[in-house]
């Protein structure tokens, strides 16, 4: 039997994203759209942390348009679309 694995899924059709466990090979949809969602990255530990969040707020920053939290690293943010100003 396998262990289920942390991963990145993603809805093809609205661009949606969710960190969830996952097995390869099943179905999985998100709840609020029935969309069927695919893994598109396994997520990997970091170094012991005492935060269990995939990315630590440190290295979070907040959307000029829609105010969600996205990576400093994220050039457009996925929710809206919108280019991020450089840092």
């Amino acid at each position: 039997m396998n262990e289920k694995q942390l991963y990145r899924m993603r809805a093809t059709a609205s661009g949606r994203e969710a960190i969830a466990h996952a097995e390869p090979g099943s179905r999985y949809v998100d709840r609020e759209t029935g969309e069927e969602m695919e893994p598109v990255a396994k997520v990997l530990p970091l170094a012991p942390s005492v935060s269990s969040l995939p990315r630590s707020p440190e290295n979070l920053r907040s959307c000029r348009r829609c105010d969600q939290l996205i990576g400093l690293d994220v050039s457009d943010c996925p929710y809206c679309g919108l280019r991020q100003e450089a840092l």
